[in-house]
């Protein structure tokens, strides 16, 4: 198995034919972007050599052009009919581009016309989630889909689904007193936008401590960044540990049921740094007898699926980093996982679930995404998931291979816009579900979502809960009637 992002030179002989000067490169996503440096060099290295054979598992990432700058590096025709800049127009043809027209705003009573009376307005395109069948056209002479299915090699059930909980009365009041606060902030000043929105996507999973926003405080000449002054105070929710929040509890009830299944359960955490939550998560999993141990970014990434594999055999739970166990690891021990807090790179988030879910794998697997009803972390995945939704379009089989890296900054800045503008963004269950099917059997079933016990939190797939969300809006095209005895243009 090649490292990831790694390029190789390649020698072929055979048939009284040698291929030189060739380039195999393993992950070919890594070199997606239009102007990293890393693009460049796969660039330069390309256009040089004679052969180029790209791989990678992750090719299409929801927006056309995900993929417009790799294809433009490596396919002629593509070099041919678009320029290098002309992302918009390949958006154009291949993707979804939403359009905005508003009125221009200014106060000068002369930006309308003066004897016509035409009001000015402004035009703006964004890209959404989507894709054209025709973009297939562009992929047929030069790509080869390969799945394990066509490998005769059947991987066990893998099943997705997502619990929404209420966050406490108290928790709750303080995260939209502080959402509401830092947003408004945010509105008044770009510079609020990055506070606002980790603070809002973090809060309700570290409730359990007192914390205190910071705000950079500026010098008005120059808009450098003085010193950090103390914003709100956030009190903790349960200062004395006597009662877990909402997610923690289900948390806890979960894994004890998946070790009487004999299941092992992953459990990924967003927060391990300098607001490191992984050793609240272990407390409550240890109150209810569980077996749990924490891998740290402190263990070597060469020596992790060792000191897995020590541990393994002792333990009911691991829980870890997302980003620590995404790539060149075998965890098929585990049948379980449980994002207790959402990765935002979707690269990273698919390729951790399947360090699970591949060969030697003989149990069901079962992702599971927790968010808190309301919160920014359920808008966030809505976000995702319509990325997964339209990377079907190019694969027409499981979304979890179609998903290539994104800059994390990227897609939360998007999300801040989403929300800031008010969009109604569907939940995730539309984009996602197949016909649910309850177990009835006490201990629940290693493919289903157990029956229901209030008042417990529903479980439910990905496409119940977008479907129930989701509004599909038609707009109609107004009929022009021709006057009488006007010739039309024949259009």
């Amino acid at each position: 198995m090649c490292p990831d992002g790694y390029v190789y030179n390649l020698e072929v002989e055979g048939n009284n034919n040698y291929f030189a000067n060739g380039v195999l490169v393993h992950n070919c996503h890594e070199f997606k972007s239009k102007s990293s440096d890393r693009g460049v060099a796969f660039h330069q290295l390309v256009t040089a050599a004679k052969q180029t054979l790209t791989l990678t598992g992750t090719f299409f990432g929801g927006k056309s052009t995900s993929i417009f700058w790799l294809l433009h590096r490596l396919n002629r025709g593509v070099r041919r009919d678009f320029a290098f800049h002309d992302e918009k127009r390949w958006a154009r043809l291949y993707g979804v581009l939403e359009s905005t027209r508003r009125r221009r705003r200014n106060d000068d009573a002369d930006e309308d016309g003066v004897y016509t009376g035409n009001r000015r307005y402004r035009n703006q395109a964004k890209e959404q989630p989507g894709v054209s069948p025709a973009i297939v056209s562009r992929l047929l002479d030069t790509t080869i889909f390969l799945s394990l299915k066509d490998l005769n090699l059947a991987l066990p059930v893998y099943k997705e689904e997502v619990v929404a909980l209420d966050m406490l009365d108290d928790q709750g009041q303080q995260y939209r007193n502080m959402d509401s606060g830092l947003k408004q902030l945010a509105l008044q000043s770009s510079r609020y936008l990055s506070t606002w929105l980790q603070w809002s996507l973090a809060r309700p999973n570290s409730a359990f401590r007192d914390e205190v926003v910071l705000v950079d405080e500026v010098e008005d000449e120059d808009g450098k960044s003085v010193r950090k002054v103390p914003l709100m105070e956030l009190p903790a929710i349960n200062p004395n540990g006597h009662k877990w929040l909402p997610k923690e509890n289900w948390l806890a009830d979960f894994c004890k049921t998946e070790k009487q299944q004999g299941r092992k359960v992953l459990v990924y955490v967003r927060q391990t740094g300098t607001r490191d939550i992984q050793d609240r998560v272990q407390l409550p999993l240890q109150a209810n007898g569980l077996r749990v141990s924490i891998l740290g970014g402190n263990v070597d990434p060469r020596k992790r699926e060792d000191w897995i594999a020590r541990r393994v055999n002792g333990i009911d739970v691991l829980i870890c980093n997302p980003r620590l166990v995404a790539t060149g690891l075998d965890l098929i021990q585990f049948s379980s996982v449980v994002f207790f807090e959402i990765e935002w790179s979707l690269y990273t988030l698919w390729q951790s679930v399947r360090r699970v879910w591949r060969l030697g794998q003989t149990q069901p697997v079962k992702a599971i995404f927790t968010v808190y009803n309301s919160a920014m972390e359920a808008k966030g995945l809505t976000l995702m998931g319509r990325k997964m939704k339209a990377a079907q379009l190019v694969y027409g089989d499981e979304v979890g291979g179609a998903i290539v890296p994104e800059e994390e900054g990227d897609f939360l800045t998007q999300l801040a816009r989403d929300v800031l503008d008010g969009a109604k963004l569907s939940d995730l269950q539309t984009l996602f579900a197949d016909d649910l099917q309850v177990s009835h059997n006490p201990l629940g079933s290693l493919t289903m979502p157990s029956a229901a016990i209030l008042p417990g939190p529903k479980v439910l797939t990905w496409d119940e809960w977008v479907s129930q969300k989701t509004v599909i809006v038609r707009k109609l095209r107004r009929k022009e009637v021709m006057p009488e005895g006007q010739m039309g243009l024949g259009i």
